[in-house]
């Protein structure tokens, strides 16, 4: 995944499905039976890039993963409050962007991170708990920080996909790591395969979200411009505060650099299946929200990998 495509591929596949929900509207309500594989097929190329069975390693690592426990736990969900408090008059807009703001993740920061010169492997060990956190807290965050917009009643329709679109290609990619650990030919294929194939099967499964989701909600693109200057606020506001509890941490540069980009890193990715999953009805807008948001802090995470090594230098350079 280091060396694969450049995640501004993310834009590109919304911007396709964006053009293609405008002049090919009649075929969008059809496109679900080919974007509920597509994210099966995302989360299970994310969790082969994940060192799922390194559960030693989290104790080994523990300074980063505190660090990174208190940044999503406690940073995070006020900056996610204020932000989402901006667009209090849209619903789908408000509780799009607490969803997608709330859920970490680290698939995507890796490559920033090895980029930027930081620790990856620090970063790695914590994922087995942050994949664990996002799941159970960030509904449960949502519902707190909504203020009663989002409640337990809009949660059932997702449990299924959590089920199967998430939990189980989870699994199976876990399953395949301990074939990797056996020395099975075909899971060492696999995944090196699939590690190396999710920026493209996530620009594919954008690409078909869009276009499955956007001709319903034409009429709320306006709306959606308030993603950029929010998003880019995270951005900038997550950063000074992730320096300082790495710095607190009392960890090496190349883990403080790991720090920053990882809690700036949000889980859009496995977050998206869940909310095609909710009552287009009344959160049609969430999934664009959530894709919206993915693609700005794509182009984000590349400005962190020029900058970082700037802001966190290393000792004797």
């Amino acid at each position: 995944m280091n060396r694969g495509p450049t995640l501004l591929w993310l834009g590109g596949g919304a911007g396709v499905g964006a053009v293609a929900a405008v002049f090919a509207p009649g075929i969008s309500p059809h496109l679900g039976v080919v974007a509920w594989p597509l994210h099966f097929l995302v989360v299970f190329a994310l969790a082969l890039s994940l060192p799922l069975l390194s559960f030693g390693k989290v104790y080994q690592g523990r300074r980063v993963w505190i660090a990174l426990i208190a940044i999503n736990l406690l940073v995070v969900p006020f900056l996610a409050f204020v932000l989402s408090r901006v667009v209090w008059y849209s619903p789908g807009l408000q509780v799009g962007l607490l969803l997608v703001l709330l859920a970490p993740g680290v698939a995507l920061s890796l490559p920033i991170i090895r980029g930027a010169g930081g620790d990856a492997e620090s970063v790695l060990s914590a994922t087995p708990v942050i994949l664990g956190l996002q799941l159970v807290l960030v509904p449960l965050l949502t519902i707190f920080l909504s203020g009663g917009i989002f409640s337990f009643a809009d949660l059932p329709p997702t449990f299924p996909v959590i089920g199967l679109v998430i939990i189980l290609p989870v699994i199976l990619a876990g399953v395949v790591q301990w074939l990797t650990i056996k020395k099975a030919p075909a899971a060492l294929v696999l995944r090196r395969v699939g590690s190396q194939s999710v920026v493209w099967l996530a620009t594919l499964a954008i690409a078909i979200t869009v276009w499955w989701r956007l001709p319903d909600h034409i009429d709320r693109l306006y709306d959606l411009n308030w993603l950029v200057p929010l998003s880019i606020a995270f951005l900038v506001l997550i950063a000074p505060v992730s320096i300082l509890v790495g710095s607190l941490a009392g960890v090496a540069p190349a883990k403080r650099r790991a720090i920053m980009i990882a809690g700036a890193g949000r889980g859009g990715l496995i977050i998206l299946p869940i909310t095609l999953a909710l009552d287009p009805s009344v959160w049609g807008l969430v999934p664009l929200v959530v894709v919206g948001q993915t693609v700005i802090e794509a182009a984000g995470l590349l400005v962190y990998r020029s900058i970082v090594p700037e802001i966190i230098d290393t000792p004797g350079r």
